[in-house]
């Protein structure tokens, strides 16, 4: 006779309930009911992969949250003095997927370590994204000026040199968040484009020095006077048969509006009616184990004169900037073994001109210590593809007569988790 194990149990558990049944009172039984509907829920759940909460509350193993963030410390040796150690930044990422097609991103950085001695905590972005299709989507909240390289690429891991380079400081002002609401897309697979309308700038900030750096409104961003911004990415190699491994992506990008913002609304305190338009373009290319990147970009106000008058800030009516930079994986293969499977080591040149007063408007002296450039010369030292070891030196030079522009020496450190 063939065993049925499966009667047996019936059989058990039928008597036990018989039993339990004759000895208990009504309270009794719909307690232990209760009791063995909880049980079987929980193994149910942990069978199904899931977790219960201490309230009760079910939820998948692959959690909604995600996690993430990076962080850079540096030190940097000035010919003539002003030596330092810098914790430069620290930045934690906290994402939450409400559904498939509504996801929330946030990114909040420390600089310098504390918020005194021009340090500061800030909400880098925080945006959602309603994903409807590969062509169109939807974004809404503090979002990333897509314009250059490293605007939108900033982490550590992912640039050249120990700092970020200069014409994405002074010419395109990195990092460059601004709050408003847009669309994005993948129409093709060799084609991606952004475009948003967004806060403007504080023309009250800008100066001859820095250009527009200082006009980023950080905390509540006047809507009196908005902007437009977008790029369009193309990737000519998707789908094509190359010789060696090749990748190429050329974009472009823009910003035009207004800059009679202030904080929390309202015109700026010399209510100068005035835009301000920038045009970028950037490439990087892939082949084998090179990469070569390089940026333009030129901006223009529309009425300098004005914000000179108002301001005093010696602003220029055109600023313009480029860099070229190229890098070369040197590491053999037969090294990445061990603790170094994942390590590389790419030396690399860059070289960089940026002129925040490339023309400035009648009435103005050019300072011509804010025609600049750098050749900077460094390593990266991939220990894993999110933790990087670096080191550079920077040779500066202007274009002011007899001028004597210290050279810099830097060591850093970097990494990213998510």
């Amino acid at each position: 006779m063939k065993y049925n194990w499966m009667n047996t149990l019936s059989s058990s558990a039928l008597v036990a309930v018989l039993s339990s049944t004759a000895l208990a009172t009504d309270a009794d039984r719909l307690s232990a009911l209760e009791k063995e509907m909880t049980d079987t829920k929980a193994e149910l759940a942990a069978l199904k992969g899931e977790k219960t909460d201490l309230y009760g509350i079910e939820t998948s193993e692959k959690s909604k949250f995600t996690f993430g963030g990076y962080a850079e410390a540096h030190a940097n040796f000035v010919d003539g003095g002003g030596d330092q150690f810098d914790i430069h930044r620290l930045v934690l990422y906290l994402g939450y997927e409400f559904a498939d097609w509504i996801r929330l991103s946030s990114e909040v950085e420390l600089e310098h370590a504390w918020t005194d001695d021009g340090g500061y905590v800030l909400l880098e972005q925080l945006y959602v994204d309603f994903l409807l299709s590969d062509p169109l989507s939807i974004r809404v909240g503090r979002v990333l000026a897509p314009l250059g390289i490293v605007n939108q690429n900033h982490e550590p891991t992912l640039f050249f040199g120990v700092e970020r380079p200069f014409v994405d400081q002074v010419i395109i002002p990195t990092t460059w968040s601004m709050d408003g609401a847009g669309i994005f897309g993948a129409p093709l697979s060799w084609l991606t484009y952004e475009a948003y309308a967004v806060a403007g700038l504080a023309g009250s900030g800008f100066d001859g020095s820095d250009g527009v750096r200082d006009g980023r409104l950080k905390g509540r961003e006047g809507l009196d006077d908005p902007a437009v911004t977008g790029r369009i990415d193309f990737y000519p190699f998707v789908d094509r048969d190359l010789p060696a491994q090749q990748d190429l992506r050329i974009g472009v990008s823009g910003y035009y509006g207004g800059t009679d913002n202030a904080s929390r609304g309202g015109p700026g305190p010399g209510n100068v009616d005035n835009t301000f338009a920038m045009a970028a373009a950037d490439f990087q290319y892939d082949v084998s184990r090179v990469i070569v990147r390089g940026v333009v970009a030129f901006g223009n106000n529309s009425d300098a004169a004005a914000l000179n008058a108002a301001y005093s800030n010696d602003v220029g009516e055109d600023i313009f900037g480029w860099y070229l930079e190229g890098g070369v994986s040197v590491m053999p293969d037969s090294w990445k073994t061990g603790k170094l499977k994942e390590s590389d080591i790419i030396p690399f040149v860059r070289y960089s001109m940026y002129d925040t007063q490339h023309k400035v408007p009648t009435g103005t002296v050019k300072n011509e210590a804010n025609d600049r450039s750098d050749v900077t010369v460094g390593v990266n030292w991939m220990l894993t593809q999110n933790f990087v070891l670096k080191a550079d030196a920077q040779f500066m030079s202007n274009e002011l007569v007899g001028s004597d522009v210290n050279n810099r020496y830097n060591l850093g450190m970097g990494w990213i988790f998510q």
